[in-house]
């Protein structure tokens, strides 16, 4: 099926990096049928420390640079995105290349070796920009049914949306028990906002300031001024004035618009301020590129984003399982830090969840974008749904750097 989302960068011949990640969720009870609140807040899948995850990521080719060890979870940043741990359950996402369903069989061994088993799992991704630099088992979403139907016989496949543009394909294999009298755990909600042709002017908040690599990160475009959003006005001299050949000059108008560290490219472009009830616990800027963060929010919640700023490639995502009435708000807060050209909403909402408990779910009003597609569907009679959203800039809304 042909894929009409666009490839600038193959056909200039410019290295491209898949930003969309790759997820998996796995949900864990006890195996000898005692209630999840019977796990130790520290035990499950917790038991397990840094030296364990290390192989973990290891698997998908990836490596954990950052760690930290929250009231509910513990919190790691690895080198292609995040993974966060519960006593209950593991969350992994990781983009680029990564071979993220290799690590599948090794989690769940871990999780029999602590007594648990699954309860429900999902991998989930959006339709890949550059599908043929994957490698097994991720070169198409057939081939990671069928990698996941050895595992999961009781799974099922399913796509969101238009096949020849923006679609997001996930693979559930649901075991809650939702008997008579059971307990269930229909009380999760989760948000992803999936961003493309991100501003140029905030794309380059995340690049690091040096006056070496940054004409090989714009290719030849440095003529464009992205620090319309700095309140600082950029009207130094260049840096190629220079008092001798070894000592730097004052900074360029272009250098002011990147950024020295992590922490100064999320204060600049509102990252830092965009979850009222959340922080920040890590922050990370690439060489020469690229920005990963993972934060805490109110309750047990996480939220998480990673960014893609070559202008040929540029990506961002953000996600979420903070709980509150309606994601709406915090879309359109999302939106307006990155101004993509397009951006696609997943809203995951259990039917007993804040978000659930308001009824049916219905698409975000955001004003700088026209909805263009949308795809709802319930599962397993109700328990929770899954909504897909396509957005594009509206007209009017503004010129797109």
């Amino acid at each position: 099926m042909p894929n009409n989302t666009p490839e600038v960068g193959t056909e200039l011949g410019l290295q491209c990096f898949e930003g969309s990640e790759k997820k998996m969720e796995i949900c864990f009870v006890p195996e000898n049928g005692t209630h999840i609140s019977e796990i130790p807040w520290d035990g499950g899948m917790r038991t397990y420390r840094r030296e364990h995850w290390d192989q973990v990521v290891g698997l998908l080719q990836g490596c954990i640079l950052l760690e930290d060890v929250q009231e509910h979870f513990d919190v790691y940043l690895i080198s292609e995105s995040s993974l966060f741990v519960y006593n209950d359950r593991v969350v992994i996402l990781t983009c680029g290349t990564t071979t993220l369903l290799k690590t599948l069989s090794e989690i769940l061994g871990s999780a029999e070796r602590v007594g648990l088993k699954v309860s429900y799992f999902q991998y989930s991704r959006k339709n890949f920009l550059f599908p043929e630099e994957q490698l097994y088992p991720h070169s198409s979403f057939d081939q990671e049914v069928q990698y996941m139907s050895q595992i999961f016989e009781d799974g099922h496949p399913h796509v969101f949306g238009p096949l020849t543009s923006d679609h997001w394909n996930v693979f559930v294999a649901d075991r809650i028990d939702r008997t008579h009298g059971k307990e269930t755990v229909d009380k999760e909600q989760t948000l992803n906002v999936y961003m493309y042709d991100i501003d140029h002017s905030v794309a380059q908040l995340f690049m690091k300031a040096d006056p070496v690599i940054i004409p090989s990160i714009l290719d030849g475009t440095s003529q464009q001024n992205g620090g319309d959003n700095n309140s600082n006005s950029n009207s130094q001299k260049k840096a190629s004035d220079k008092k001798g050949d070894g000592e730097k000059g004052p900074a360029s108008e272009y250098e002011q618009a990147f950024s020295a560290c992590a922490r100064e490219a999320s204060d600049r472009s509102g990252i830092s301020a965009l979850m009222s009830d959340g922080h920040v616990v890590h922050d990370y800027l690439f060489e020469p590129c690229g920005y990963s963060m993972n934060g805490v929010a109110k309750g047990d919640g996480y939220w998480t984003i990673h960014i893609t700023p070559e202008a040929h490639c540029s990506y961002a995502s953000f996600e979420t399982n903070y709980r509150c009435g309606t994601y709406e708000d915090l879309i359109r807060r999302v939106v307006n830090v990155f101004k993509p050209a397009r951006f696609t909403t997943v809203e995951h909402i259990d039917c007993a969840s804040e978000a659930g408990s308001r009824g049916a779910q219905r698409p975000a009003d955001c004003a700088s974008h026209r909805l263009v597609n949308r795809v709802v569907n319930d599962f397993c009679g109700g328990a929770y749904s899954i909504q897909v959203c396509n957005f594009v800039v509206a007209d009017g809304a503004g010129e797109h750097n």
